[in-house]
């Protein structure tokens, strides 16, 4: 009797632990994906030049995923919406570095005063200085406690350009030039596209540890106009500068998946 006890026990333990493992796969009709990374440029957009710092923007960045919101129509396929925002290093300081540049490039010859728009340090907790989002189409593939995510999506990344100008006194002389940088529009958005793929671990089932991986892509087409104005004989002449870029970016980051029902 005490066997047949124990062993009618053993049953409902392994059929429970079967039925828990089995109601984990394509169960979840809607989820939440909060998490953290970054990214790494593999073409990148800034290459040394003085409107570098009129961009806030930086191709070394890190992400966190605000807000995510995945819908599955079926048992494999489902839609998804997120939206990031994103930081990088010394973008706070881009008024400063393209002060200090404007006098490098002048000194020798000229008084520098320089001014700018750029000025970086109104960072937002939810979208931070620049951001981008997605809508896409996810694959749904589960096995027992572990899942894959394959995802192809579409969205916008989005950022600001400024101004940036310095009055050039000659040695010397009196006379007096205006140099101005501006590209004419901000913020400056562009149609991104990205492949990626969400994988993890089941903690139970409505957690999720979960690790992304994405590839994505996006042109720029942005000009800025330097004009240097002598502003004794109001005599202008432009040049401008091109940053047309194929923008490609290597993300990587980690988080969790929350289902929601």
């Amino acid at each position: 009797m005490q066997n047949i006890f124990i062993s009618i026990l053993l049953l409902g333990f392994f059929s429970e632990s079967s039925y828990c493992q089995d109601s984990l796969n394509y169960k979840s009709k809607w989820q939440t994906r909060p998490n953290y990374g970054v990214n790494f440029p593999i073409t990148k957009l800034l290459d040394g030049r003085i409107p570098d710092n009129l961009f806030e923007y930086g191709d070394n960045s890190t992400y966190w995923q605000v807000l995510s919101v995945s819908y599955f129509f079926c048992k494999h396929w489902g839609v998804e919406f997120n939206f990031q925002g994103m930081t990088a290093k010394n973008i706070y300081k881009r008024d400063e570095i393209f002060i200090d540049a404007m006098k490098s490039e002048y000194k020798n010859n000229y008084y520098v005063t320089p001014s700018t728009g750029a000025n970086y340090d109104n960072f937002n907790a939810f979208s931070g200085n620049f951001e981008r989002g997605f809508i896409g189409l996810i694959y749904r593939y589960e096995k027992k406690r572990f899942f894959v995510y394959p995802k192809f999506s579409i969205g916008v990344s989005s950022f600001y350009t400024d101004w940036g100008n310095a009055i050039l006194k000659q040695k010397n002389s009196n006379n007096l030039i205006e140099v101005s940088y501006d590209s004419g529009k901000r913020p400056n958005d562009h149609f991104i596209m990205a492949t990626s793929a969400a994988f993890g671990y089941k903690l139970s089932k409505r957690f999720y540890l979960n690790i992304d991986l994405m590839t994505s892509y996006y042109k720029t087409d942005i000009t800025f106009i330097k004009k240097m104005t002598d502003l004794n004989t109001n005599i202008s002449t432009s040049e401008n500068i091109r940053y047309n870029k194929d923008i490609y970016t290597f993300s990587i980051g980690g988080g969790l998946i929350f289902v929601i029902r």
